[in-house]
C-alpha cells in the first residue's frame, strides 16, 4: 500500500496514469508514455518525487500531449 503525498496545502497528488501503457519509437525516441505522456523517468519514480516534482513531471506531460497531438493525429 502506498502512502498518500500531499502538496503544501496537504493535497494528495495522484498519479495521471491512465493504465494505457504505450510507447512510440518516433515520439521522444521511445522515451515518453502516450497514455500519461510522462517520462521513464517520472513513471519509475513517482512515488519518490516531491510534489513540486509531481506537478513539474504533470506539467511537462501536458506540454509532450500537446506535441504528440500536433504531430501524430
Amino acid at each position: 500500500m502506498q502512502m498518500a503525498q500531499f502538496k503544501e496545502n496537504h493535497e494528495y497528488i495522484g498519479s495521471p496514469c491512465v493504465k494505457i501503457c504505450k510507447y512510440k519509437k518516433d515520439f521522444m525516441d521511445g522515451n515518453v508514455c502516450i497514455g500519461c505522456f510522462r517520462e521513464q523517468f517520472e513513471i519509475t519514480n513517482w512515488v519518490k518525487m516531491s510534489n513540486s516534482e509531481k506537478q513539474l513531471a504533470i506539467e511537462d506531460a501536458k506540454e509532450r500531449k500537446k506535441e504528440f497531438l500536433k504531430n501524430h493525429v
